[in-house]
């Protein structure tokens, strides 16, 4: 779960991407100079294969939350730390891509409540928390603490999209708020996250249903 910058990834650790930066050589008079687009915000800010069907859903799953046509990519992003981020959005400046990378294992867990959304699985609600998640950083806020409070809030939302019933849907929610949330670190927390809190969506609302 994490905003990017062109240079970073970020989540439980930061994590640098390195960028592949080509050995400076003497150019000849007659020689052209060869622009990578690769490495251009316009090529990098949007995925460039065809979403799975599974994508596609978590597409628009994650485009109710972010308010805008996004994308979702189920990509193995794994550098080996022993706290990695379920997801990842890049950012150029305070603009967001137009797509998040999220893992295998996130993915999957929605897929099984996605078959079976009558039955309250822990790890699901998890799942759907990090897609929040995500696609408040594809919203545009870049502060973790704020995107994963948000994305408490926004789990019953999703959860009753895919088919769970407004207390089941409710329940996935505090879960997460009671469960998993008080472990994140400490980036991922703020003391404002909470009922009648700053970050409360509903202030007076069925805390953290949103």
């Amino acid at each position: 779960m994490g905003s990017v910058s062109l240079k970073h990834l970020a989540g439980g650790l930061v994590v640098a991407v390195a960028l592949a930066v080509p050995k400076l050589m003497p150019a000849h008079a007659n020689q052209s100079l060869h622009h990578d687009h690769r490495q251009s915000w316009s090529y990098i800010k949007a995925p460039h294969d065809d979403p799975t069907a599974l994508e596609r859903r978590l597409g628009e799953l994650s485009s109710l939350v972010a308010g805008r046509s996004v994308q979702v990519r189920c990509e193995d992003f794994s550098d080996g730390s022993l706290q990695e981020p379920g997801g990842v959005v890049q950012f150029s400046g305070s603009t967001p891509a137009d797509f998040t990378r999220v893992r295998p294992d996130v993915c999957t867990a929605i897929l099984k409540f996605m078959r079976a959304p009558t039955t309250l699985r822990f790890d699901s609600a998890v799942a759907l928390s990090v897609l929040a998640h995500e696609s408040f950083h594809l919203q545009g806020i870049k502060t973790e603490a704020v995107a994963e409070c948000y994305a408490i809030q926004s789990v019953p939302r999703l959860a009753h999209a895919l088919g769970a019933s407004p207390q089941q849907a409710a329940a996935m929610a505090i879960a997460v708020w009671k469960l998993q949330y008080p472990t994140m670190p400490p980036q991922y927390r703020s003391p404002e996250c909470r009922p009648g809190g700053s970050l409360d969506r509903r202030p007076g609302g069925g805390w953290p249903a949103y």
